[in-house]
């Protein structure tokens, strides 16, 4: 449920800010079409002006064409100072209820950046530039074309039907395209947030079972301290040595309980990435030797043979610690799931660029369902049998780490009753 709602809250921002930017797209291409088809309306109205100021007047008042073709648009309103309609050209171009509306824009020129303003009459617009009769220049001849008639002002009227027209398509386009687009958003949306929350739902899951698990863990050695605990309390006069049992079991749990939290600590703190890995040059044979050497009196009271065949002069860049906790954990297993009488061999080995050591056990082995499983965190094979010997199954967990820590690999081949073999390379070089 939980990540039900991320989801639907990562999809619902994800599409209202895909709206947004192709709304605020969509608003840019719409100006930017209206300004440029206005543009060229004005234009027209201009170089219509600009042929009354260069002469073309008369011809204009006996009623010949004085446009381009694609200037046949524009019509002309011709008023008097009393602001009455002289004439109209073309003829009928505006119905006489309509002729109001533009008698008023005589008296509201347009603003002062700009002699053209728009006037919207019912369902339509249209664009108006009003000539005075003091702007009218003079003709080639020298000649002011008004100074001989009863002309005030003319009007140049365009109308935007076919722009508005264009830009109503362009509207709907823009509309359709963003309703499209925002469907196909939420559809990717629902898409990428379930491909997102995948890791994160399966890293939620992983602490989930991460925390279920140290809670059990914690709990089976917390109620062993407290039962024997209470056990001693019940008996205060008693020796330690008539209590030599119960004590030895609180010991026994207490340390379990150590050397779980110390790990749980290091795979919180690798989970961080507070902890880091401090490289140095190693005598890598040497630190094999001497950790195995230290595990050779544990082989000998467990009556196990404990082969090496290590060649010398391994020398990489590592994080010594790590590397000799690596071992122990690994040496540790090995002898743990062994019994008596049998053989544990480690092979240390350089190659080209890799430095690899195998350690074989001929132990009681791991199923091959188990198998990919065994570096999993609290992940135990044998669960009662791990716990007798005081296992977290935290172990291979932090092997995994700290290899992958130094750019190496670690796996495990493994047979019921055979015996188990795991096989780590680290490079030589950072």
């Amino acid at each position: 449920m939980m990540f039900k709602r991320i989801r639907n809250r990562l999809v619902l921002l994800n599409a209202v800010v895909f709206f947004l930017i192709l709304g605020s797209f969509g608003a840019m291409i719409y100006s930017f079409m209206q300004y440029r088809l206005y543009s060229q309306v004005d234009q027209s109205l201009r170089q219509a002006v600009e042929r009354i100021q260069t002469g073309h007047f008369g011809e204009m008042m006996r009623g010949r064409p004085m446009e381009r073709a694609i200037d046949r648009r524009i019509f002309y309103l011709l008023w008097d100072k009393n602001g009455q309609l002289i004439q109209q050209l073309p003829d009928q171009a505006i119905y006489e209820q309509d002729m109001e509306l533009f008698r008023s824009a005589l008296a509201s020129p347009g603003t002062a950046n700009s002699d053209i303003q728009t006037v919207r009459l019912n369902n339509h617009a249209y664009r108006v530039l009003l000539l005075p009769a003091d702007a009218s220049g003079k003709s080639p001849s020298g000649a002011n074309p008004f100074e001989r008639s009863s002309i005030a002002a003319i009007q140049l009227i365009r109308a935007l039907d076919p722009e508005q027209e264009m830009l109503s398509s362009l509207l709907v386009v823009i509309v359709i395209g963003s309703i499209g687009g925002g469907m196909a958003a939420i559809l990717a949306g629902l898409f990428l947030a379930h491909r997102a929350l995948i890791p994160i739902r399966r890293s939620w899951d992983k602490q989930q079972q991460f925390v279920a698990d140290a809670s059990h863990e914690l709990r089976s050695p917390l109620a062993v301290i407290q039962a024997n605990t209470e056990l001693l309390l019940r008996h205060p006069d008693a020796t330690v040595e008539q209590q030599s049992q119960s004590i030895s079991a609180v010991l026994k749990e207490t340390k379990r309980m150590s050397k779980l939290v110390a790990d749980l600590l290091t795979l919180a703190r690798t989970d961080s990435n507070e902890l880091q890995i401090n490289r140095s040059t190693l005598s890598f044979d040497q630190i094999v030797a001497e950790t195995t050497a230290h595990f050779q009196l544990l082989a000998e009271l467990k009556q196990i043979r404990l082969h090496t065949r290590i060649e010398p002069n391994i020398v990489l860049e590592a994080d010594e610690e790590r590397v000799r906790q690596l071992l122990i954990i690994l040496l540790d297993n090995a002898l743990k799931y062994t019994p008596e009488h049998g053989v544990v061999s480690v092979e240390c080995r350089k190659l080209v660029q890799h430095v690899q050591v195998t350690i074989t056990d001929t132990g009681i082995g791991i199923s091959d369902q188990d198998l990919p499983l065994i570096f999993e965190r609290f992940y135990r094979a044998d669960k009662i049998r791990s716990r007798q010997e005081n296992g977290t199954g935290l172990g291979l967990s932090i092997a995994k780490w700290i290899v992958e820590a130094h750019g190496g690999k670690i796996v495990a081949d493994s047979e019921i009753g055979k015996g188990t073999t795991v096989t780590f390379t680290l490079p030589l070089k950072k």
